[in-house]
């Protein structure tokens, strides 16, 4: 029974979020444009103003874990290069296979990693899924531009190296990530005047970001390209995690260390790989689905992940 309040308790306030938003767009107290500005907002304001206070909060100039981060990384690279060998084969459309291949690899672990950790563990937790946050992000976005790049139906010349490195440079989310590196390494101090309102804005990035996946819910699209979605959702929520659970658990990560692990590779699709897919030239329809089924079925996967892994005593 501990278990599974354990489990209900790590999960449940997501999913509540999640609901209230879908809610919330159904009895129309929001609309369509406030949703689509306000997920603009937060991928380009909020989350990373949310990445950058954490991860100053928490990196100062040295990684205390350095196992962790590495396997974590090696992790995320063999799925990328795993999909790259994939996804070609049985994906015929260009812009598809550049959806598709985000999609799978890349998690909501900004949105999903604090607020799942930080209930199972306390500012024990919130420590180690920031400082991964700053390595991971990074990685997610520079593989998307690479790869959506390449994939891209818009594209009519050769990649150009200047244009990706651009991409690159100026994404909001690795802005953040480098920010708070910089800062935390520093260790500079900002004013408190300035420092408690950046750390009330950063403190609705998660929540507020759950509550617009919620609101930008529209289950009847997923009647296109369903059986994409639904590999997508699959390779996302049970095989990938799954895999990695069969190699982090023997390697002897527990607790917090694979908590953290565990939302790197089993949280649903983040909600920003629709927003650069559609702006890239790739399949945004697609991507926004396979963002649509991930979330909705991701409260039922990560249950039954931390519940099965907090029964066996790892977590």
């Amino acid at each position: 029974m501990n278990d599974l309040l354990f489990s209900i308790n790590a999960v449940a306030p997501l999913f509540i979020l999640i609901t209230a938003g879908y809610v919330a767009r159904q009895f129309n107290f929001v609309s369509d444009r406030f949703l689509t500005e306000a997920t603009r907002f937060t991928f380009r304001f909020l989350l990373p103003l949310m990445l950058f206070q954490n991860i100053r909060n928490f990196f100062h100039g040295e990684f205390t874990d350095k196992v962790l981060i590495f396997t974590a990384m090696a992790g995320v690279c063999t799925v990328i290069i795993l999909l790259l060998c994939i996804v070609p084969l049985f994906v015929k459309r260009r812009g598809q296979r550049g959806s598709m291949i985000q999609g799978i690899y890349r998690s909501n672990f900004v949105i999903y990693g604090i607020p799942l950790i930080t209930g199972m563990y306390g500012e024990d937790g919130a420590g180690a899924v920031s400082i991964l946050i700053g390595v991971i992000t990074p990685i997610y976005n520079i593989a998307a531009v690479i790869i959506l790049s390449y994939f891209s139906e818009t594209r009519t010349g050769r990649i150009s190296i200047v244009q990706l490195v651009l991409d690159i440079v100026r994404n909001p989310l690795i802005i953040g990530c480098v920010a708070g590196m910089l800062f935390g390494a520093l260790q500079v101090e900002i004013p408190v005047a300035i420092n408690k309102p950046v750390g009330e804005l950063a403190a609705i990035a998660s929540p507020f970001a759950l509550f617009l996946l919620g609101g930008e819910f529209q289950f009847k699209q997923l009647n296109h390209n369903l059986w994409k979605v639904l590999f997508a959702t699959a390779s996302r929520l049970i095989i990938v995690p799954l895999a990695a659970m069969m190699v982090f658990v023997p390697m002897g990560f527990r607790f917090v260390e694979l908590s953290v692990l565990l939302c790197i590779f089993a949280s649903p699709t983040a909600v920003s790989s629709y927003i650069m897919a559609s702006n890239m030239g790739c399949d945004g329809e697609l991507s926004g689905q396979i963002v649509v089924m991930t979330t909705a079925v991701s409260s039922l996967s990560i249950f039954l992940f931390v519940f099965v892994l907090r029964s066996m005593g790892m977590l």
